[in-house]
């Protein structure tokens, strides 16, 4: 059929910038690897509007962007 689509798997993404905002210092959140470039633009918006500084690190054994507030 044409107009039939694949059943996609529901799952809630947890939204990028209020969880960045709301971080501690030094407190690390992990993110997909699949959402790398998403976060780390988000990051560089939050760093030039906010005044917050952010540390991001690759875990390749987990698949996950590590983000760690560091100011």
């Amino acid at each position: 059929m044409k107009n039939e689509k694949k059943a996609k798997k529901s799952t809630r993404k947890a939204p990028i910038s209020p969880v960045l905002k709301s971080l501690e210092l030094f407190n690390t959140v992990a993110f997909p690897l699949s959402r790398m470039s998403s976060v780390r633009t988000t990051v560089q918006i939050i760093q030039c509007e906010q005044g917050m500084s952010f540390s991001t690190r690759k875990n390749k054994e987990t698949k996950q962007l590590e983000v760690t507030r560091i100011k």
